[in-house]
């Protein structure tokens, strides 16, 4: 159990790692887009998470790839490993100290990202402080941001214990931690949300802010050179010089401002008219462009790997470009997004500003609410650290007044369960005094009987394993005598308790009569007692046994009678029948059982015939718990013949027992094990069930309806609900009741008689036969059963056996039989061997016979063939 355990931690273990992975790189996938390439990432709340469960050494190797992947394969800018760096820094720290995360990353991203990216932006080409600012404050914000919610996610989830990474008590969290949590999250997740939706909304803003602008200048080139005579088309076609300088000046003309480029391309692409020649021979490089709408398209040069995120942004275009029928031309407006990129920075730089300002505020009112809070808290734990102890010595408490009601509250709680706990200690200290007084009666009733003042339970352990243990003379051997009244329950409960206390008390007395120094006796409990003798010879176990039996020959008086009883007695011997008290003991009570079986008052040494005798029982009792289930369990029938023409008229079905490795187990050993076990009732339900769904297939195949017998154990009885298992089992079968014979013994009615007759009734009433099994071997006389719902006798073999012989016995089965007939009983004979025994039951009109005469029982094929074989005669 403990090593299943431990595997399904350890895959549990492995497999969380390997989600988180997977979350990392998908994470590393999909970044949230603000403006301009600025973007937040998330892979490091898994990673972080990692570091703190696993450890730096497992998580680097998977930080390195998953970062190596964003880069070279989702193409993000190599700014971006300074996540990475920040992993590590983390994962260095926590081999230092485990702690809390967000601490250390504030301090690595002023130490150490700060720098980073004031040197990202020195080598990318144009320092702009600017976008410095803007970039290392997302950036940081996102960093810690992810910090916080890998820290708030591994402090309250147990993960390390749910995967056993940490064996001892989870790190506690102050109050002030969670509150400084809620404070920030609250806040920053609110803003995180609107600065993706300002970066998008500015982002929609100047696209369409430059679509206008762009499509307005454009359109105005246009109305111009729509209304150009066809010399001047002419013209530009040929490039003439004057054309092309009515083109530039067309361009100087709509150029109010140096917001935006135009350029006037023939078809070829050649530029014709430009007012900036370096844009125009910058944006000949190779461009990444995305249409936005018609004619309208975002300009982006095409680099395989940038550096900042914002680096390829800062020569980027919108461009409009309007294509001319009438004149072979090209008009293009391109505007750059340096000219609404710095403004949009700006924003998000005082959006940042005002969400530190509130963060800031949040934290300052979530720290005077926890000294608030805390210091009324502080002076309760003060005033309750030690508490029992400092009531035991009676020195006095000051208790804190708070504003706050609940702590109030705490307070007079804590107040008046110490003047509990000193009520409490008062009343200890009395009761010590007394218990000290009454050590000895202690003693007393810890280690005698108050009811007989032997030794008990306790103190016979303690001197039966102190005997086992002594290193003496080996010569001296030990022998235990497990001993149990017989008919006790009877007596408590005919004469009452009180008697059977005061036999219990004669009884130890004639045990201490015989009780020496080397044989002592203990009371057990109940009618149990033990002797515990040392002795040298080997006849002296047996000697001493006569003489605790000779101590049950006289009565014992009891009040104003006289009781007879007797007593059991079960002997093991040490060394020789074990080693170990619990060896000794069990052996012992072994052979009680089997005294206890022999009547009378009796004694049983333990033998390794009567161990493999119980042993063998057990077996056989725990393989039939099996045997119904795995179909080891198989029907025999044994034909009832009619004495006059020989043919059958009745089937008993008899159950037996294949077992995969005893092979044939007779009934008379497992029936009485499922008798105890309860085992019988599920036995007999199947036997029934079986009887008559082969009872009924036996019909619908053309044999003769004849009705099958079936034994029921007087267990089914005592039990609710037999009534309808039998109805079911007919509907199930489809049988007709008229076709079952239910067998019963005559103890079904030793006990219960009244509500046994009643169930009879009704199954009578159904239309089912009932027989008395085994009559004769009982405790029913014939002038008992015509008050019971029966129409079928059966004569136990033992009952007739050499009747023929005897002519007492003749005369006595004869009378039987002729009473049974005048109640309107049918007589069966079951055990007929011989034809004498046929001859002579057959002149006595009994109405059917049955034994190893007529066959044995059969299994189900050699049956039908018997059945064939008469019905064919």
């Amino acid at each position: 159990m403990r090593r299943n355990f431990v595997d399904s931690q350890f895959l549990c273990k492995w497999l969380f790692f390997a989600g988180a992975v997977l979350l990392a790189f998908g994470s590393a996938s999909q970044h949230p887009q603000l403006i301009y390439g600025i973007e937040f990432t998330f892979t490091n709340i898994f990673l972080l998470m990692l570091v703190r469960l696993y450890g730096i050494r497992m998580v680097l190797p998977v930080a390195v790839l998953v970062y190596a992947v964003s880069i070279f394969i989702y193409h993000e800018p190599s700014y971006i490993i300074i996540f990475l760096f920040e992993v590590c820094w983390i994962g260095l720290w926590q081999m230092r100290r485990q702690g809390y995360l967000l601490g250390p990353d504030a301090l690595f991203w002023l130490c150490i990202g700060a720098p980073i990216t004031l040197v990202a932006c020195w080598f990318s080409g144009s320092l702009s402080l600017i976008e410095f600012i803007i970039l290392f404050s997302i950036t940081a914000s996102n960093g810690l941001f992810n910090t916080l919610i890998a820290e708030i996610l591994v402090n309250y989830l147990p993960l390390g214990r749910w995967l056993g990474l940490v064996q001892d008590k989870p790190l506690k969290v102050t109050f002030r931690r969670v509150l400084f949590h809620l404070s920030i999250t609250l806040i920053a997740l609110p803003f995180l949300m609107n600065m993706i939706i300002n970066g998008r909304d500015a982002y929609d803003v100047s696209t369409r802010t430059t679509l206008q602008t762009a499509s307005n200048t454009a359109n105005s080139i246009k109305g111009e050179l729509d209304q150009w005579k066809q010399e001047n088309v002419l013209g530009v076609q040929l490039e003439g010089l004057i054309q092309i300088g009515y083109l530039q000046e067309m361009i100087k003309r709509n150029t109010t401002q140096k917001l935006f480029d135009i350029t006037i391309t023939n078809k070829q692409n050649k530029v014709l008219a430009t007012n900036n020649k370096e844009a125009a021979l910058t944006r000949e490089q190779p461009q990444s462009a995305t249409l936005i709408d018609d004619n309208y398209l975002f300009e982006v040069p095409a680099q395989s790997i940038v550096l900042l995120p914002t680096q390829q942004w800062r020569n980027a275009h919108y461009v409009h470009a309007v294509s001319l029928e009438r004149i072979p031309l090209v008009i293009s407006v391109s505007v750059p997004v340096k000219a609404y990129q710095e403004q949009i920075f700006r924003e998000y730089i005082y959006q940042l500003l005002y969400m530190l300002g509130n963060i800031t505020i949040a934290a300052l009112l979530a720290w005077v609410i926890n000294w608030w809070l805390g210091r009324s808290l502080m002076q309760l734990a003060r005033s309750t650290t030690n508490l029992p102890a400092r009531l035991k010595q009676m020195v006095p408490l000051e208790w804190p007044n708070s504003g706050i009601l609940e702590i109030d509250s705490l307070t007079h709680n804590f107040k008046d369960m110490s003047q509990n706990l000193l009520h409490m200690f008062q009343e200890a200290s009395w009761m010590n005094q007394r218990l000290q007084s009454s050590e000895k009666k202690l003693h007393q009733l810890a280690y005698y009987d108050s009811l007989t003042t032997l030794p008990n339970r306790l103190q016979f352990h303690q001197v039966l394993s102190g005997l086992l243990a002594e290193d003496g003379d080996h010569n001296e051997r030990i022998a235990v005598m497990f001993m149990d009244l017989n008919r006790f329950k009877q007596i408590n409960d005919t004469l009452g308790h009180a008697v059977g206390d005061v036999l219990l008390q004669k009884v130890a007395e004639r045990f201490k009569v015989i009780a020496d120094e080397s044989c002592r006796v203990f009371r057990l409990g109940g009618d149990e007692f033990v002797f515990v003798m040392r002795y040298e010879t080997n006849h002296a176990p047996d000697d001493f046994a006569k003489q605790i039996c000779n101590c049950f020959e006289a009565p014992f008086d009891l009040e104003d009678s006289s009781v007879y009883t007797t007593i059991s007695i079960g002997i093991s011997l040490y060394p020789e029948h074990g080693i170990s008290m619990g060896d000794i003991l069990k052996k012992a009570d072994m052979a009680m059982y089997v005294a206890k079986e022999q009547g009378a008052s009796s004694y049983h040494f333990f033998s390794q015939a009567l161990e493999d005798s119980l042993n063998e029982k057990m077996y056989l009792e725990n393989g039939l718990r099996n045997a119904l289930h795995d179909e080891q369990l198989f029907l025999v029938y044994q034909p009832l013949v009619s004495p006059a023409s020989g043919k059958t008229t009745g089937i008993e079905t008899l159950i037996r027992w294949r077992h995969p490795k005893a092979g044939i187990i007779s009934p008379a050993k497992f029936i009485p094990l499922a008798e105890t076990s309860g085992l019988i009732v599920e036995i007999d339900l199947w036997v029934l069930r079986e009887a008559c769904r082969q009872a009924k297939d036996w019909q619908d195949r053309g044999f003769p309806k004849i009705p099958m017998s079936v034994n029921l154990s007087a267990k089914q009885f005592y039990r609710t609900g037999l009534l309808e298992d039998i109805q079911t089992i007919l509907e199930e079968t489809g049988l007709s009741a008229q076709y079952i014979n239910l067998e019963i013994t005559e103890s079904v009615f030793i006990k219960h008689m009244d509500p046994v007759i009643e169930t009879l009734t009704q199954l009578r009433n159904m239309g089912i036969q009932i027989s008395i099994d085994d009559f004769g071997t009982g405790y029913s006389s014939l002038s008992q059963l015509q008050s019971l719902p029966i129409s079928v006798v059966k004569l136990d073999r033992t009952f007739i056996q050499g009747a023929e012989q005897s002519e007492m016995k003749s005369s006595v089965v004869k009378a039987v039989i002729e009473l049974a007939h005048s109640m309107g009983l049918q007589v069966v004979a079951e055990g007929i061997e011989t034809e004498q025994e046929r001859n002579f039951f057959t002149r006595l009109e009994c109405d059917e016979l049955q034994g190893f005469y007529f066959s044995k029982p059969l299994e189900v094929s050699i049956f039908e063939k018997y059945l064939i074989t008469e019905y064919s005669q």
